[in-house]
């Protein structure tokens, strides 16, 4: 690490502009498919609404902007990923400059960047990717609003709130972290005028979104307590202990030992930071504890995360320089690897990228046969299907719609697709691994999926009529 503090801080800038520009160019070489929720965010975006069945809105704005941009390909819906995640790094390296000194925020700035998450982030089109950006952009103006009132700064700490409660609901986690910062240090505390500000601000932005939730049932409310609670509430420390077990391969092993070791540093900005990032991780690691909890689902710790490892990670620097080798490494192996290694296995299991592969040949099948046999429609009621069906025929003229179903929605198209086709309307049924219901007598067609997400599993087709789906489902 060069001497010249200064130079670092503009060296690691343009390291963090050199891969995020590397990121944006794999992009366009990458030949694997969208995922379940990339094509089910896309939808939301054809429609621009407040609301949708699990989250806010703002991914499906952003890729809605994207592809208008760079067109409906992966590419397109994916371009928005690397360059928030550059950006989230530059506000990362802002605040710890804030917080410590130069070399502390250039190696914040690269922890963040080479770090597997933001890698696999910067690969994909998830709703972390901009509650990042949001949280790093609160934090930065939290600080500053620390040191210096301004209803600039306030307003913009309203959108940052604002814009992150927007990209996923998690953002109540970082709120509570920042006001357990402001608790701990008077670096955090900002004046009860400016936080009145920021407040108005981002209950204005949030309002839409909450009305809609609330007109539509508080069916993403109860998506949530149901996707918490999938395994019943209990005690389950083997569940906790993964959660956090998990966590290294979320930061890197080496930056999240060296944010553990340095969670025991009592500078006070530091310990504010650090107080974020714990009630983050406390938050769902107390959910991982009574219910089940996701190893992304506290990704917004690693915001404050990065830094407090920087803090300790710049007193050793051979650590550090490992950290970041490691992390590069990774950076750069795993765009080549959704490159040139979608058809790697490893030994005789499936495909190491199965989950990210095979959903466009399953779809394009259902196409031919809904277009051979004068159907307009295609239903299903599996959400994967579903999905990568409604992506795949944009622009083809085919209607996507859920097939019939009791009980609350299941998912987005159970809400916002259901099928209202008239009763003798020709349907093409898409199934997986399930028989056609006895009633759907028309042509059918059953294989086994090849290589991809539903490898060795039997596939089914029968031309069907929304009466036939009618009765299966009352049935």
């Amino acid at each position: 690490m060069p001497k010249a503090v200064p130079d670092l801080r503009r060296v690691a800038l343009l390291a963090i502009a050199a891969l995020t520009l590397w990121r944006v160019l794999m992009l366009a070489t990458m030949r694997t498919e969208l995922w379940t929720d990339e094509s089910q965010y896309w939808l939301w975006g054809q429609s621009l609404s407040f609301g949708a069945y699990s989250k806010p809105p703002l991914i499906g704005w952003l890729i809605r902007a994207t592809t208008e941009l760079a067109g409906n390909t992966p590419f397109g819906v994916r371009l928005a990923a690397p360059v928030l995640h550059g950006v989230t790094a530059g506000m990362v390296m802002a605040l710890a400059a804030r917080l410590a000194n130069a070399r502390v925020a250039a190696l914040a700035g690269l922890t963040y960047a080479t770090m597997p998450a933001a890698t696999l982030g910067a690969m994909m089109m998830t709703t972390d990717t901009p509650l990042l950006c949001a949280i790093a952009a609160a934090l930065l103006m939290q600080h500053r609003l620390a040191a210096r009132a301004s209803t600039r700064d306030a307003v913009l700490l309203g959108l940052a709130l604002g814009l992150g409660f927007l990209s996923k609901h998690a953002m109540l986690f970082a709120m509570a972290g920042m006001g357990m910062a402001a608790l701990v240090s008077p670096a955090w505390r900002i004046t009860r005028r400016d936080a009145t500000v920021a407040v108005a601000v981002a209950l204005l932005l949030a309002l839409p979104n909450l009305l809609w939730i609330a007109s539509h049932g508080f069916v993403t409310l109860h998506h949530l307590a149901e996707d918490g609670a999938a395994k019943g509430f209990g005690l389950h420390l083997a569940g906790a202990a993964r959660f956090l077990a998990e966590q290294f391969a979320v930061m890197g092993p080496l930056a999240f030992a060296a944010f553990l070791l340095g969670l025991r540093d009592t500078h006070p900005p530091i310990r504010g930071a650090a107080a974020v990032a714990l009630v983050i991780l406390g938050i769902v690691t107390l959910q991982a504890l009574t219910s089940r909890a996701l190893a992304n689902w506290g990704v917004g710790f690693t915001v404050a995360g990065t830094i407090i490892a920087a803090h300790w990670l710049a007193r050793h620097r051979a650590l550090a320089f490992a950290s970041l080798a490691l992390g590069a490494a990774v950076a750069i192996a795993l765009p080549l690897i959704a490159t040139f290694g979608t058809g790697w296995r490893i030994g005789e299991g499936p495909l190491i990228l199965s989950r990210y592969l095979g959903r466009a040949e399953v779809s394009q099948r259902a196409m031919d046969f809904a277009t051979r046999n004068g159907a307009t429609v295609i239903a299903a009621s599996d959400r994967g299907l579903l999905a990568d069906l409604s992506w795949q025929s944009h622009g083809t003229g085919l209607e996507i719609a859920a097939a019939p179903h009791d009980g609350p929605p299941r998912h987005h198209w159970d809400l916002a697709l259901p099928l209202q086709a008239d009763p003798d309307t020709p349907v093409a049924l898409l199934m997986q691994g399930t028989e056609p219901p006895s009633c759907a007598t028309g042509p059918s067609e059953r294989w086994i999926a090849g290589p991809g997400f539903a490898e060795g599993r039997q596939m089914s087709l029968v031309l069907t009529t929304p009466e036939c789906l009618t009765e299966a489902k009352d049935d």
